[in-house]
């Protein structure tokens, strides 16, 4: 027979009563929202709520003293500009010509690495590539313009000492060569990550195969185009990929580099997006533009990726 005390005794949990019992009774009943909540929050503060104000500051016409909703305004002015048009086409340039050298000569550097029979050694100079790496952006941008400086740069003078010039050449006065170079500072900056994504995939390839092809009788060049490149189809997926999205959206590396010029001629989107939204305050154009860009990322490595999944599958690894 229950007694008035117990039938007034307050619910106790399983963690006990107290403030302490509640909250850990609490925290058991909602752990999804516990776990998830602050990384939920997080990407809300991260990237939701930025892109959000992205597309409501595309919508924009911040032009004038005032800004005005007009949601056709920053759209007929994009394309409508010439030096819009000028600077996506540098940026296929600049992107496309570091994913070609930063793919190339990572997969170089990790065939060598490769070939070292001591693990001990390749680590070392796994461990030395991913300097460059480390190395910030901007810093990387300042090395390489004073390195192909007129009159001061190393490039020059060891050009002139070999004869292959005559007097220093002004390397960023021109728009290809200025190209050329903030392509391969970007390239610089890029190729080690590329050596270590192609470094895992040759060492994850089974050694049974060399073996086949070898008493098979293939030459080098055929182990290596039947056996090594389709094996290291994913990875150079990866490795291109990444590298590809990173050069797009490049903006640490022309800007301290070339700064765009010459006139205009290594102008990359991010360039042009931090001119109108830096330099004239123009956010709203910069915006719109900025959506473009985003939009164009993510459409291609959309792609790239359903592309990379149904070649996997035709890949036994």
């Amino acid at each position: 027979m229950a007694t008035e005390t117990d039938e007034f005794e307050p619910d106790v949990g399983p963690h006990g009563g107290g403030l302490t019992g509640s909250i850990s009774d609490w925290v058991n009943d909602n752990i999804r929202t516990v776990l998830l909540g602050p990384s939920l929050a997080a990407l809300f503060v991260v990237f939701i709520y930025p892109a959000l104000m992205l597309v409501w500051l595309s919508f924009q016409n911040t032009a004038g003293i005032s800004s005005s909703l007009d949601p056709t305004y920053n759209l007929g002015r994009i394309f409508t500009d010439g030096a819009f048009w000028n600077a996506a086409g540098n940026t296929l340039i600049y992107s496309f010509g570091s994913l070609f050298v930063s793919v190339g000569g990572g997969l170089l550097i990790a065939l060598a690495l490769n070939k070292l029979a001591s693990n001990r050694v390749r680590n070392t100079y796994s461990t030395l590539i991913l300097i460059s790496w480390a190395v910030p952006l901007s810093i990387v941008g300042v090395t390489w313009r004073w390195m192909f400086n007129g009159q001061l740069g190393v490039i020059n003078k060891a050009l002139v000492d070999l004869g292959v010039i005559a007097g220093g050449y002004s390397w960023l006065a021109n728009s290809l060569s200025a190209m050329i170079v903030v392509i391969l500072a970007d390239s610089w900056s890029r190729i080690p990550f590329a050596t270590v994504v192609l470094l895992a995939g040759l060492q994850s390839i089974p050694q049974d195969m060399y073996e086949a092809a070898k008493i098979d009788g293939a030459t080098t060049f055929q182990t290596f185009r039947n056996v090594t490149l389709p094996y290291l189809r994913p990875s150079f997926f990866v490795a291109g990929l990444l590298t590809w999205m990173f050069a797009f959206r490049a903006f640490a590396i022309p800007f301290t580099t070339t700064g765009g010029g010459p006139a205009g001629g290594t102008e990359t989107l991010a360039i042009y997006i931090h001119r109108f939204g830096i330099q004239q305050l123009d956010q709203g154009f910069a915006s719109a533009v900025s959506l473009i860009l985003v939009s164009i990322t993510l459409v291609v490595a959309t792609g790239y990726v359903y592309f990379i999944l149904e070649q996997m599958e035709e890949i036994e690894i």
